[in-house]
């Protein structure tokens, strides 16, 4: 009975012991059950010229029923001005935040995604490439196998609700002699600085000129940047930064995180269920 006792007794330390040291691991997974899950689509030419479909082209049905399945599974999109406000504590969230994204402002940005979009209540966010604007300002072309959006389409849609505007550099939208707009091998840091700042200015002074309302964030082409890209875009007053890593963003609120936010590029040829199963294999 004696050594019952004792054993009774080392028992019922050792289980207090444990429920007073347990709750250390409880912070970790409350801080994860805390994050916001943000889930970021890609996409860049909507075409029904089933000869073009492939990795950058879906077809407008493909990006319907890309919508349509959102909307059926809870997922409502944000704004970047919205995302940016909550990292502010100014706004808040739904419950399936997710964000929709168009990159290289095609035509078919316009007359394609931006109607599907308002018909089914969601907002997205147009990459535009500054020169290529420029080009299709000035020697117009209408050809929806290819073209892009003039200044005057892209300041039409800044301020028609559904699109918000961002830059995609004005013309480091190139795999050669610079990736992209990250830093060329060897290049002073100085240099840098200042190319990436002067590409940044022309492109601002565009959006000026043609009225075209932006958001302060940034896509990079290609998914090409440094730690060194990051600083100088956080110094010229942007507040988000889209990537090509494909993973969904746990968000604690810490406006860096914005920095460097992943998505997913939707390719021609899988279904919807298929293509956004990756969104919810990463609830775990």
């Amino acid at each position: 009975m004696h050594c019952a006792a004792l054993l009774l007794s080392s028992l019922c330390l050792a289980l207090s012991t444990w429920a007073l040291t347990a709750p250390d691991a409880a912070p970790e997974e409350a801080e994860m059950d805390a994050c916001v899950r943000l889930p970021i689509v890609m996409y860049h030419h909507i075409s029904d010229v089933e000869a073009i479909w492939g990795k950058y082209v879906v077809s407008s049905a493909e990006f319907e029923r890309d919508l349509l399945w959102l909307r059926e599974n809870g997922y409502e999109s944000v704004r970047v001005q919205d995302l940016i406000a909550w990292s502010e504590g100014r706004f808040s969230l739904p419950e399936k935040p997710c964000i929709i994204t168009l990159d290289d402002g095609y035509e078919s940005t316009g007359v394609c995604a931006a109607p599907l979009l308002e018909k089914y209540g969601f907002t997205g966010v147009v990459a535009v490439i500054g020169a290529v604007a420029q080009q299709y300002s000035e020697q117009p072309d209408h050809n929806l196998r290819y073209s892009h959006l003039s200044w005057e389409a892209v300041a039409e849609l800044s301020r028609g609700g559904v699109l918000e505007v961002q830059y995609h550099t004005w013309d480091m939208h190139t795999l050669s002699p610079r990736q992209g707009c990250n830093r060329k091998k060897g290049e002073a840091e100085s240099g840098y600085r200042a190319a990436l700042e002067r590409d940044m200015e022309q492109f601002a002074d565009a959006c000026a000129a043609y009225g075209v309302k932006t958001v302060p964030s940034v896509a990079y082409p290609f998914g090409a940047y440094c730690a060194l890209t990051r600083e100088i875009v956080a110094a010229n007053g942007f507040r988000a930064a889209f990537t090509c890593t494909e993973r969904v963003n746990l968000l604690t609120g810490a406006p860096e995180e914005l920095l460097e936010l992943g998505r997913f590029n939707r390719p021609h040829g899988v279904s919807s269920a298929e293509f956004f199963e990756k969104w919810e294999e990463e609830k775990g």
